[in-house]
């Protein structure tokens, strides 16, 4: 026993369990084995191979024969189809964009720098061309103003639909006191003049509403002569209606769509690693240069498309929007616009901006009056916090071109200030914002938490897409054109080294071009004159063949439609001066016997009267007397176009036009009731031997038009103050 105590102690357990450790297992089982036979219980089955393939079929027959109950089906089966679940999810696979993460939970140690390539550039999309025409502000209204943005006391007025629609749309439609009116915010506060547009001696040039109403003109530091003041009011005891200028443009809208959210990815999978997606949101690597854009015109003979595309001149249109007083504040989103091809609105002095100036695709961004209201004013904030932060920075980028000259960069100033790291700075904004909205409504209740959200929502929220808009004024009434577009860019590889990038060719050349976009549809610009032939008298004695001609003209003088119906010999013109209505509605002026030329530039080359016989030569015919022997025949001219083509003047009863013409001629006319019954007015308003009325302020208010209407009674003693539209720059 003590030589097995002392051999235990001695031995190696390891060594033991290496080589004896699998048998000791190996016996463990041979143990269990022999344990489970002798304990288990061993029995012979009872039931018959019959009997049990007779149990089968007795269960199968009983699974055939059996119906589930209709409660039962209703409680296991559900109405949603699982099958149809399940191949929707194999085909459209399930939404994980909200379960990654949003940095890799591990990378290589030493990361392969991805090389830059070219990258591939959208086209301008959904690209379409409407014509219209408008009346533009060429002046801005010589009432007392400065510059500033003090508005108080509430607008008179009713209020205009928030977003015209056709057939409401309404060209003429007096502008009243509410905010996109391009003129007219509330509180009598207007929103549409130019800072550095003109000298502020003749934005304060004496007219209606520049003086006291007490009957004092304005004094000479407000730029406002006491005598220049007497003579623009009339000496002779009538009131002068606002002293504004315009004039009528005709014009053909293109309108387009640049997806910008698809293009922002496209460059980011496109630059390799050394550029940042924040730089390319803020546009400091999307830079838009400039647009070129193209028409084609519709010519003669099988294939009127067979020409070549030839540029627009955008010098055209950016003559005209110096020439316009100010520019009408943005119909949409801010955030949606570009400084190089979002053409500012010109000034109109009637109607709105709304379905000629943006797109189908971007209806979610437009603008009601009061959101118009809050974007002007949101858009100053934003531009005073601007120039605080960035007093000495440059404004101006001296490669772009298109509009970039007139208008700031509104969009590229909000992410800029946005994305600068110092959120106190558009915290700022929005406390601003907040305060003005309730000092020009004071008496309603503002939610300053909830509307400083909406601001933050809509600031986001936009930045998807961009609005192309241009307008093309250089037309040729008659004519039929097509549009297309491209856009220029920065090279965002331009000038980087050559192992930064795929190939030498990505970095040369400092522009891109974007593909074409589609072409628009044919628009026409409609012609100016429509004239219909009333009737053709024969000659008589030493006077020749006579037509007369009912003739409906756009005049672009007043930009509105003249009426009358002219004697035309054969061989002269259809036209010369004529006597008849004309409504002025700039200077809000009616005058229903004015001296004007009618211009067709269509000559008379042959008339023919209806015929006429004796009814009693012809008994046969059995005409009724009252005919007095003229047949049912019309009579016919031919008239010789402004382009050598000869065609045929027809009556109106045979013209398929006339009821057309006729009917937007009347609806016109009702539209300019309000510029009659202002001038009406002003003509029987009661005045002393200076001009002024002895109501005061309520004659002020209540015979100065439109201008009255928007700014409301001057105060005494107090410079009536006008907002302006902050975007503009430049005379």
């Amino acid at each position: 026993m003590k030589n097995l105590m002392s051999n235990l102690k001695g031995m190696n357990y390891k060594e033991f369990a290496v080589n004896h450790g699998e048998k000791i297992v190996l016996g463990f089982v041979a143990l269990f084995v022999v344990f489970a036979i002798f304990t288990s219980k061993w029995t012979t089955e009872k039931r018959t191979p019959l009997e049990l393939t007779q149990k089968v079929e007795t269960a199968q027959t009983q699974v055939k024969n059996s119906q589930w109950p209709e409660e039962q089906r209703k409680e296991f089966l559900k109405d949603d189809d699982l099958r149809e679940k399940v191949s929707e999810l194999i085909d459209k696979g399930i939404e994980v964009t909200n379960y990654r993460f949003s940095t890799p939970l591990s990378g290589p140690i030493y990361a392969k720098k991805e090389r830059a390539k070219e990258v591939d550039w959208l086209a301008v999309e959904n690209l379409k061309a409407d014509y219209d025409r408008f009346i533009m502000m060429t002046r801005p209204i010589n009432a007392a103003m400065e510059e500033g943005a003090e508005g108080s006391g509430s607008g008179t007025g009713e209020t205009e639909p928030a977003k015209p629609e056709e057939p409401e749309y309404d060209p003429f439609k007096k502008r009243t006191s509410v905010a996109g009116a391009g003129m007219g915010g509330p509180g009598g506060s207007i929103a549409g003049m130019t800072f550095g547009a003109m000298p502020e001696a003749e934005m304060m040039a004496p007219g209606p509403g520049g003086y006291d109403p007490g009957g004092m003109p304005l004094p000479a530091e407000f730029g406002a002569s006491p005598d220049g003041a007497m003579m623009e009011m009339g000496m002779s005891g009538g009131m002068a209606g606002p002293a504004r200028e315009g004039r009528g443009l005709r014009f053909i809208a293109v309108r387009g769509v640049f997806d910008l959210a698809t293009q922002q990815d496209k460059l980011e999978r496109s630059l390799g690693d050394a550029v940042s997606l924040q730089n390319i949101q803020t546009g400091k690597i999307l830079e838009f240069l400039d647009f070129e854009l193209q028409r084609k015109k519709a010519i003669p003979g099988n294939d009127p498309w067979a020409g070549e595309w030839e540029d627009v001149d955008i010098e055209t249109s950016i003559e005209i929007l110096k020439e316009s007083a100010d520019f009408d504040p943005e119909v949409v989103n801010t955030g949606i616009t570009d400084r190089v091809f979002t053409m500012p609105l010109p000034s109109r002095i009637a109607g709105f901006w709304y379905k000629v100036a943006t797109h189908p695709r971007v209806e979610n961004f437009t603008l009601s009056q009061e959101e118009i209201e809050q974007e002007l004013e949101f858009n100053q904030h934003i531009l005073d916090q601007y120039k605080k932060t960035h007093a000495n920075e440059r404004v101006f980028k001296e490669k772009q071109k298109g509009f970039s000259t007139l208008q700031l960069g509104m969009r590229e100033i909000r992410n800029d200030l946005m994305s600068s790291g110092q959120p106190e700075e558009m915290d700022s904004v929005y406390n601003n914002m907040a305060s003005s909205m309730q000092q020009i409504r004071p008496g309603e209740e503002l939610d300053k938490k909830k509307f400083i959200q909406k601001l933050k929502d809509n600031a986001s929220a936009a930045g998807r897409l961009l609005l192309f808009r241009y307008f093309d004024f250089d037309l040729n009434p008659g004519e039929t054109y097509k549009y297309r577009v491209r856009l220029v860019v920065r090279n965002p590889n331009y000038q980087r080294p050559i192992e930064e990038v795929v190939l030498p060719a990505v970095a040369e050349g400092e522009t891109r071009t974007t593909p074409w976009s589609n072409e628009t549809a044919a628009v026409t610009a409609e012609q100016d004159v429509h004239y219909y032939l009333q009737n053709v008298r024969p000659p008589r004695g030493i006077n020749g063949t006579t037509a007369q001609f009912e003739v409906f003209q756009w005049y672009p003088k007043t930009g509105t439609t003249i009426h009358s119906e002219l004697k035309t010999a054969v061989g002269d013109e259809i036209g010369g001066e004529q006597s008849t209505e004309l409504y002025d509605v700039a200077k809000e002026e009616y005058d229903e016997k004015a001296t004007v030329e009618f211009d067709t530039e269509n000559y008379l080359v042959d008339a023919i009267p209806s015929p006429s016989i004796r009814l009693e030569d012809h008994p046969d015919l059995d005409l009724p007397a009252n005919t007095r022997g003229h047949l049912p025949i019309d009579a016919e001219a031919i008239i010789v176009d402004n382009l050598g083509n000869l065609k045929a003047s027809l009556p109106p009863a045979a013209s398929q036009s006339y009821t057309q013409a006729k009917t937007k001629f009347d609806r016109e006319r009702q539209s300019l009731a309000w510029v009659k019954e202002a001038a009406e007015a002003r003509a029987s308003a009661p005045t002393d031997g200076f001009g002024f009325g002895p109501e005061g302020d309520a004659a002020s208010s209540e015979y100065y038009g439109i201008d009255a209407e928007m700014m409301g009674p001057p105060k005494k003693g107090k410079k009536g103050k006008r907002k302006k539209n902050p975007i503009r720059v430049g005379p």
